[in-house]
């Protein structure tokens, strides 16, 4: 259960509340921050976790019996809390209930401390701390021989338990209360040479990437994020976060305005995953041109190493010219298409052997590339990002192996590979052995994977022969070790063979498992969600209504049989997010929205596929609608799923759920739908209440249409439910947002983005 760290406006007020009903309203609580602030509970079990006994403070503010009380005490295992009634102060809500709050003091303050440590990767003057944690009573176990064990108590306590946050902890549920860690990010234009050609690209704190972000597993993080572009809106997706009971926080088009110009947002919210995972605008096509940096939050890992990479590995394909200049002449000049080709593709932001002039980027000098350093007889684990716009690469490093122990912020049990398939929004953390005695440099290669690619200079093929019909350079990056001859290029040679699209999802097998229902909440003929595009120019979407869509659709079938519709691409206005038009979003056809029942257990399944049922006639379609056969890289917000199965065979309803693997499948939040009228079938627990995005993560994919929003209603119904759990403040903040947006709207000189060409995400 998420713990409660911040009590600075609950008032005063009493609770009973047993055990069930805890679990039962827990999903009531908001977003909070540190524990200078409390409230006074009563007739609660002594032996309650201290953050079990605040979230009861939350509960009951929800529900409403504010009785002062004169006395309380709240025993915890770190120690007592004794309530100081002359610190009592009158306190305004805002909006709720005027009330008292109080001060909560420790009994022994002057001697209180706070677990803290040194997390390794972190900078040298990075600490994990943990204030609800007396050092005398735990510890930091995360060692290099004990990497899966987080925190833990020294000693049993009185009856003989020791509790502790390793590897195994279900982190749906648990995890450590951190503390809040507050960055803050300007977002504005300048000029960059990754390749050695000049870009006026869009960058977070005038880098690219940019800045690695970090925390620990169970903080809060609050990023201030300032809006200094000339001429457009931004917001800031955290790409993977779940956003448990934060869905105001998920920084897209449906939960909130863009950040109008020369204004800030706010993002708060607790991460109760640990990994790698990264950030980026979901502003239109803004992250293509440069908006995107790493988040890493440290915690346990599924096998031991020695040592971290002090930087994140992030590849990525590269237009040289403005993401929205290509993204227009594509839609203009190959009307069925509207997918960009790329120009070449980087680590880090550099390009290596692909570098062409421009200031300190020759190709000859290691400077060019993405240097990471080993140490002999170390192991090491690095972290790795597709932070792409449309390429699957096919990573891997001469002489040497890959040791996986997560994806996508999912802990699994470790295996072997050579090679690594990652699409655009992947993340994998790997150990990789510095091998005894080695000295030299070693080649980190980023091959685009067949058939999942497209650049200018021709579609990469491995079969096609080396470097003659395709001249970019799969030769990304340096893995160096210390030599006499360390500043030179290696001369290592690839062993790689197989550079298919699709990666050994089997070989996923999360640490912490989940036990699949074989029977859904849902019909699932009503998910069952086919990718398509448009033959012919749309009239009623984008600037002139003048070029063809991506989109997800139901089958025409189930249409007719259902009277339910979704077969247009999904285009959403800036002005009118579905979080704060729950209601009347529904009306939208083009907003494509898909309502699933609030569940703490059970499981929804939903089908992606590039085909068509069996029976479908073509002029069943509609509007020059066909179906598109390739394959497409999907992400779920808001939550991870479960991949049942993963085919390159045609769905059938009938038949191919047999063959799905429901005990502990590979589980991640962007998965592949494979090409070639192949599909994938998915589940997720609809446990986290709002309106979440599903959308292919190519850019160029995304921005025509290729998307579809699931509501999760609540409890309470749709408005009652979510509005519920987010709070009326969060509510107001959005609010806030948008009459800003509006007033930058107001000016005058962002008429372009009015009548926007893209669907928005």
């Amino acid at each position: 259960m998420p713990g409660v760290n911040d009590l600075s406006d609950i008032p005063l007020t009493t609770a009973v509340v047993d055990k069930d009903q805890l679990q039962q309203a827990a999903h009531l609580q908001e977003p909070l921050h540190s524990f200078h602030h409390g409230v006074i509970i009563v007739d609660f079990d002594p032996k309650m976790r201290l953050q079990d006994v605040l979230l009861v403070a939350v509960i009951a503010r929800v529900y409403g019996n504010l009785d002062p009380l004169s006395e309380a005490k709240l025993e915890t295992p770190a120690g007592g809390f004794d309530w100081d009634p002359a610190e009592a102060d009158p306190v305004d809500h805002g909006g709720y209930t005027s009330s008292w709050h109080h001060k909560l003091h420790s009994r022994d303050e002057a001697s209180h401390r706070e677990l803290t440590f040194h997390p390794e990767g972190a900078p040298d003057n990075f600490r994990c701390h943990y204030p609800q944690l007396d050092p005398d009573i735990w510890e930091s176990c995360n060692r290099a021989n004990s990497r899966t064990c987080w925190l833990r108590m020294k000693r049993p306590d009185s009856e003989g338990r020791i509790y502790g946050y390793d590897i195994h902890t279900n982190y749906e549920v648990a995890a450590p209360t951190g503390v809040s860690r507050y960055y803050t990010i300007d977002v504005a234009t300048g000029v960059i040479y990754p390749d050695g050609f000049p870009k006026q690209a869009l960058l977070f704190n005038g880098t690219y990437p940019g800045p690695r972000l970090e925390a620990c597993w169970g903080d809060e993080l609050v990023i201030t994020v300032k809006n200094s572009l000339p001429n457009m809106g931004t917001q800031i997706h955290w790409h993977g976060i779940r956003q448990l009971f934060t869905n105001d926080m998920d920084g897209v088009a449906v939960t909130q305005c863009p950040i109008a110009r020369g204004h800030t947002f706010q993002y708060k919210f607790r991460v109760l995953q640990y990994g790698s995972t990264w950030y980026h605008s979901h502003y239109s096509l803004q992250y293509s041109d440069g908006l995107c940096g790493s988040l890493v939050i440290h915690g346990p890992a599924s096998a031991n190493y020695d040592v971290e990479a002090e930087q994140t590995l992030m590849v990525s394909d590269w237009v040289r010219d403005s993401a929205f200049s290509e993204f227009h002449q594509e839609k203009t000049n190959e009307i069925a298409k509207a997918n960009v080709k790329m120009d070449t593709f980087l680590l880090n932001g550099k390009a290596g052997m692909n570098a062409v002039g421009g200031p300190g980027n020759s190709p000859r000098d290691v400077e060019a590339y993405s240097v990471t350093q080993f140490t002999p007889g170390k192991k090491h684990r690095l972290r790795l990002i597709n932070s792409g716009s449309g390429a699957t690469f096919v990573v891997s490093i001469d002489d040497h192996q890959f040791t996986v122990i997560a994806n996508d912020l999912v802990p699994i049990r470790p295996y072997t590979t050579d090679r690594l398939v990652i699409a655009v929004g992947q993340r994998f953390d790997v150990i990789v052995d510095g091998q005894r005695d080695r000295t030299g440099n070693y080649w980190l290669r980023a091959q685009p994977a067949d058939g999942c690619n497209a650049f200018k200079k021709g579609v990469f093929n491995s079969t096609a022969g080396v470097n003659t019909t395709y001249p970019l350079n799969t030769r990304v990056g340096i893995i160096s070790y210390p030599s006499l001859h360390s500043f030179a290029l290696p001369a290592s040679l690839s062993t790689t063979t197989d550079f298919s699209c699709l990666d050994a999802q089997s070989s996923m097998v999360p640490v912490v498992p989940w036990t699949i229902a074989r029977e859904p909440l849902n019909p699932l003929s009503l998910s069952t969600f086919y990718n398509a595009r448009q033959t012919v120019p749309d009239q009623t979407l984008g600037q002139s209504g003048n070029y063809s869509h991506w989109l997800l659709r139901l089958d025409p079938n189930i249409e007719h049989q259902t009277g339910k519709s979704m077969h247009s691409p999904f285009w959403l206005d800036f002005s009118n997010p579905t979080l704060l038009n729950l209601t009347g979003a529904a009306a939208n056809p083009s907003y494509n929205i898909v309502y699933y029942p609030y569940r703490r257990d059970g499981f929804i399944y939903m089908i992606i596929d590039s085909s068509l049922l069996p029976g479908t006639h073509p002029s069943q379609l509609g509007s020059q609608i066909v179906p598109n056969r390739g394959a497409h890289p999907m992400h779920w917000h808001g939550t991870d799923v479960v991949i049942l199965g993963q085919s390159n065979e045609r769905f059938d309803p009938v038949t191919s759920p047999g063959t799905w693997n429901y005990e502990n499948p590979p589980r991640r939040d962007t998965v592949v739908v494979p090409g070639g009228g192949g599909y994938v079938a998915v589940a997720f627990r609809p446990d986290n209440p709002g309106v979440w995005l599903v959308h292919c993560h190519i850019s160029w994919h995304a921005s025509s249409g290729l998307a579809l929003q699931m509501v999760i209603q609540g409890e309470e119904g749709v408005e009652g439910g979510i509005y519920g759990v987010l709070g009326r403040r969060a509510v107001d903040r959005l609010v806030g947002g948008c009459e800003e947006w509006e007033g930058d709207l107001g000016r005058g000189d962002l008429e372009e983005m009015v009548e926007k060409d893209d669907s928005g995400i």
